[in-house]
């Protein structure tokens, strides 16, 4: 009996000494940014914004080049109890207004035929679109519920309106936890993977200050399945981008501040982009590639931006990188204005369009280079 009680004692002993290093950790992590609070719907000297939307957190241009196809996130374990849904929506930038898009089930052509869907009940997070080798468009969804899935639709204008029909879906391997999605035009897709499934919210706090690798990039065909990528092993792998010749690969890893360029023939890391930041979402532009990265720690998330706030207005910087070498063109910076915590930022026009995962808004600034 006493040495059961000495082990009880050396066991939460432990644990305390644990647990006061986190708190040590988590109070060493703060900074000294200022936020503004968020109250309504006003645009300021810095962003314009739109409201009504719920989390926008993932951007793509639509092939009219007028409408916006925006992810609209719920929530995901262990930041949030439960996994939540959201939706998929459409921004019409001509009339600069929020639009429903109307999805319908369909046959399973495009995924795998062991994946099964009867509702319309999703939870997106990062999405990609691509015209596949017969004319049509594919639209790739990372997708917490009711499972973790990657759900692929094909994208249909009728009459100049947008619609989606559900083409099939891909069951994630057991301890898959997907964050983004880059789309072949074979059908095919490239995938991050954060980090394991089930993962306990005190290890992911530790993951963010002490940066070990948790997770790496998939490939997805339906041959052969989910196979690890050889060289994209990171800290929270997060958006993820591919090339228009589909040779190369753009991965974000968030804790490791970092943006990486892989050549797909050969393996290899190419180029790499640190930031003071963490990179959330990219866009692809060309020989142009933007990064959107927020500009503060995980202390700062939980102090500034909890659940009783709407639209956190922590600071970010937007960067236009060279895909050739992943050197700077240009970088936009924000702080303490009507918009924070952004996830994208997509160049449309003359203008760049902003989400992100903690709010009731986008956002655009003028990009006038």
């Amino acid at each position: 009996m006493f040495m059961v009680k000495k082990i009880l004692y050396l066991a939460a002993s432990l644990i305390g000494v644990i647990f006061l290093s986190l708190v040590g950790l988590f109070l060493s992590q703060r900074s000294n940014i200022k936020v503004i609070p968020i109250t309504d719907c006003l645009s300021d000297s810095k962003v314009t914004v739109y409201c009504e939307f719920s989390k926008p957190e993932d951007i793509i241009v639509l092939p009219d080049n007028r409408h916006l196809l925006i992810s609209e996130f719920g929530a995901i374990v262990p930041l949030s109890p439960e996994n939540l849904p959201g939706q998929i929506s459409l921004f019409d930038t001509d009339l600069l207004e929020k639009k429903q898009i109307k999805i319908a089930l369909g046959a399973n052509d495009w995924g795998s035929k062991s994946c099964k869907r009867d509702s319309l009940v999703f939870s997106p997070h990062g999405i990609d679109l691509n015209q596949r080798s017969d004319g049509r468009y594919q639209l790739a969804v990372v997708n917490h519920m009711p499972q973790e899935t990657i759900e692929m639709f094909e994208l249909i204008n009728r009459h100049n309106t947008w619609s989606l029909i559900w083409r099939g879906c891909v069951d994630a391997p057991e301890l898959g936890y997907f964050n983004d999605v880059a789309l072949k035009s074979d059908g095919s897709f490239f995938t991050t993977q954060m980090y394991e499934r089930g993962l306990p919210y005190l290890s992911l706090i530790y993951i963010s200050y002490a940066k070990p690798d948790t997770g790496f990039v998939y490939q997805w065909d339906a041959e052969g399945g989910f196979d690890k990528v050889a060289n994209s092993d990171g800290s929270f792998p997060n958006g993820i981008s591919i090339s228009n010749d589909e040779k190369n690969l753009f991965i974000n890893y968030v804790f490791n501040h970092r943006t990486t360029k892989l050549n797909l023939e050969n393996l290899t890391i190419e180029a790499e982009h640190f930031s003071q930041g963490t990179p959330d979402n990219s866009s692809i532009d060309g020989d142009f590639i933007w990064v959107a990265t927020q500009d503060n720690t995980g202390t700062d998330l939980l102090i500034h931006c909890n659940a009783s706030v709407v639209q956190c207005s922590l600071p970010f910087t937007v960067f236009k990188l060279r895909q050739s070498d992943l050197t700077e063109v240009d970088s936009f910076s924000f702080a303490q204005t009507q918009m924070g915590s952004v996830t994208v930022a997509v160049p449309h026009k003359d203008k760049v369009w902003l989400g992100t995962f903690h709010g009731d808004r986008m956002a655009s600034f003028y990009n006038e280079n």
